[in-house]
């Protein structure tokens, strides 16, 4: 089954044609009045990348069974229907309403409508029973009820269970966890909420066995009590203190914030075919782990070094309990790699899932988002499921980061298990074309084995040289001369394609390589020179000149090869952009050019790497020919920190659109080729924030200088 491919947060191909700018300011220099805009960005978006990280285990959170459709921090499903006689038609559950108190059963249809504040809630409707009783158990694993197989939760140091609740009509229900019951409780029909509603464990009918629990919230009424139906709704539902077992859980961090939106079941017509908010609920992807788990490291508080560790650890766990379900393909002598995305929360499924899902108790939890038409077998689409070279390539410079930091010989072997994949399943043998590392396999959603796409990423043959340079870097140390040959020759094979890409004329680089008769699209312009198989791909991408600089520019093998300032003031002169929103002024740099005139906006994360870059070259040169224009562009990210639309104060929102707050949720995003950057609070953005405002290249070891000659 094929499912929606809508947010590859990494792209493969990274290219567009572009329209004329409107403007065009130089080496990117800004108005006086932008540049004198300061103050600090790292403190803040600290504090976002330790809440993010520790989501899943701390008292900030508590242990929700329910807090937004689809979010990773959930557990337990809305599946053990019960009734005397059993009748699941009496019940209906929507776990994605959109709380609408003019609704006369409680949730909003409008596909405008944002919720910024409680996300999506739990709808259950009650119809006139047929019988005397109905209700629903939330339980661990799926269907348990009926199944009466895997294992329950380990509850306790909890001792009480939480929610928020409120009822259009007044409903009188019973709620329980693990068997042991409230007495019939009404709810006020109303149109504001009951928060934190709190009820003792020790005070339901029984004492619920909290080592062992399978279901984790109940709710239920009776025809005595709701002899015409009844809603309720109901939402973070939440056990608390957070049970002991659940405080040392592995799992990475949430990539994007999101807010409450009316989801899809089916794709809409035009460029966003789902809202960004329904998509990516609980993605995470392995680029931003890795930045986080590197700009944690780069600080380096007793609290970074801790938040670092549980990053390392759980990119540890996932490369060795890879899906069942929709595995990645084995490199020849059996190295794995690892997946572009997962679910945030906890990194393992608790249970075996239920057909025609495959995941084994134990495996990684893949992310996706619910759409029942679009994906009819299990309701759940799969996003970011497959796996490219250069994304694998950042998991590989975290874990010999957090090798150096921490001592243990886990994270280095995990580093060269996935460098032995990239080399062992991506390199281009054929010995005709450019040479380099193909992309690797893509986010399908289908039956392995994946295909591999043999188009060639420059971006990612960048992130290749760097990760397996640090590879043999750690060899030698260590005094392994043969691994050092080998690691550093496979470096070399991603570096050289890399250089090929470099077009003299315009002073830029191409974006990679596409196999002959591919057809032209978007970010896809196979209009370059051909050898072998490979035509070069001659589009334009931001970081087909960051990353390649940031990655190759102060090796020894190419340091002298071009004048890498050529690259930066391409990017200076050709991806800038200003924007109006909220009644600002915000000023950065896209991804890309704009496709149609109204798609412009800023991307952060881009913005940030313009930064780091710029910096990097004038340190590379011991000039300050791009610090003016550096200094400029950090005072906009701290603009952008603090007021652009859909912020949070800590981090960096992904993109700033033209009157984006007044754009309707689906529109709420940048377009670009391969993706739609949401004007949310995103972990790359803030990443690349920090090492802007820290000047940290993240290519480079944190323990020591590259050297440059």
């Amino acid at each position: 089954m094929k499912h929606q491919r809508l947010c590859c947060v990494r792209r493969y191909l990274r290219t567009i044609t572009f329209l004329t700018a409107g403007f065009c300011l130089g080496l990117g220099l800004l108005p006086d009045a932008v540049q004198s805009q300061s103050g600090t960005i790292s403190g803040p978006a600290y504090q976002l990348l330790s809440q993010r990280v520790v989501a899943n285990q701390t008292n900030q959170t508590s242990f929700y069974v329910y807090l937004d459709q689809d979010a990773g921090l959930n557990h337990g499903f809305p599946s053990g229907f019960f009734g005397s006689p059993c009748n699941p038609d009496a019940i209906d559950i929507d776990t994605g309403c959109i709380d609408d108190p003019g609704a006369t059963n409680g949730c909003s249809t409008n596909p405008d409508a944002l919720d910024r504040v409680r996300g999506t809630v739990m709808r259950i409707s009650f119809k006139p029973p047929s019988g005397s009783c109905a209700g629903v158990n939330i339980e661990e694993p799926e269907n348990w009820g009926v199944l009466q197989t895997g294992t329950g939760y380990d509850l306790r140091g909890a001792t009480n269970v939480m929610f928020d609740v409120r009822s259009p009509d007044g409903a009188t229900i019973q709620v329980g966890v693990g068997g042991c019951n409230t007495p019939f409780i009404t709810i006020p029909p109303s149109m504001t909420w009951t928060t934190n509603v709190t009820i003792g464990l020790n005070a339901l009918s029984c004492t619920p066995d909290l080592s062992n629990v399978h279901i984790l919230f109940a709710i239920a009424t009776n025809d005595c009590y709701a002899p015409r139906g009844c809603t309720v709704l109901f939402d973070n539902i939440r056990f608390d203190p957070v049970p002991t077992s659940q405080q040392s859980a592995l799992g990475f961090p949430l990539g994007n914030q999101t807010f409450g939106v009316v989801p899809l079941e089916a794709p809409a017509p035009g460029p966003i075919p789902f809202p960004p908010d329904q998509v990516l609920r609980n993605l995470t992807t392995i680029y931003e782990s890795a930045l986080t788990l590197k700009a944690l490291l780069a600080r380096g508080t007793a609290q970074d070094l801790a938040d670092a560790h549980e990053i390392a650890n759980t990119f540890d766990y996932a490369l060795h309990h890879d899906s069942h379900g929709d595995p990645i393909p084995p490199a020849p002598d059996g190295s794995a790699g690892l997946h572009n995305g997962y679910e945030n929360g906890d990194i393992a499924l608790f249970n075996t899932q239920s057909p025609p899902k495959s995941g084994q108790a134990g495996d990684v939890r893949l992310a996706g988002f619910t759409a029942t038409q679009l994906c009819p077998l299990s309701g759940f689409c799969l996003v970011l499921d497959g796996a490219t070279g250069g994304n694998n390539a950042f998991a590989i410079l975290a874990l010999v980061a957090a090798f150096e930091q921490f001592g243990d010989v886990r994270y280095l072997n995990d580093a060269v298990t996935i460098g032995q994949w990239i080399v062992g399943n991506l390199t281009d043998h054929s010995g005709t074309g450019y040479g380099g590392y193909f992309v690797g396999y893509p986010d399908m959603g289908v039956p392995p084995p994946k295909p591999l796409q043999t188009g060639k990423s420059i971006e990612n043959n960048a992130d290749i040289f760097a990760a397996l340079t640090a590879l043999a870097t750690v060899k030698a140390q260590r005094g392994n001369a043969s691994a050092t040959a080998h690691w550093t020759a496979a470096a070399h094979v991603a570096g050289d394609f890399v250089m090929q890409m470099f077009d003299a004329t315009t002073g830029r680089f191409n974006a990679g390589t596409v196999p002959v008769g591919t057809a032209p699209g978007p970010g896809i312009c196979p209009n370059g020179p051909q050898k072998g198989n490979d035509v070069i791909n001659t589009c334009d991408f931001l970081d087909a000149n960051t990353f390649t600089t940031l990655a190759l520019a102060g090796a020894r093998r190419y340091r002298h090869q071009i004048d890498w300032r050529q690259p930066i003031t391409y990017v200076l002169n050709h991806f800038m952009s200003s924007v109006m929103a909220a009644g600002q002024s915000f000023n950065g740099f896209d991804l890309v050019l704009p496709q149609t005139p109204g798609s412009n906006g800023v991307a952060w994360e881009f913005t940030g790497q313009a930064v780091v870059a710029m910096r990097y070259v004038d340190q590379l040169y011991a000039q300050t020919t791009f610090e003016a224009s550096a200094a400029a562009y950090v005072a906009e990210l701290r603009h952008a920190q603090t007021d652009a639309p859909f912020g949070d104060g800590l981090g960096l929102v992904a993109s700033t659109l033209a009157d984006g707050d007044t754009l309707p949720p689906l529109d709420q995003c940048l377009v670009t080729p391969f993706q739609c950057i949401a004007e949310r609070v995103g972990l790359a953005a803030t990443t690349w924030a920090i090492f802007a405002d820290q000047n940290i290249n993240p290519f480079s070891p944190l323990k020591r200088q590259r050297k440059l000659d």
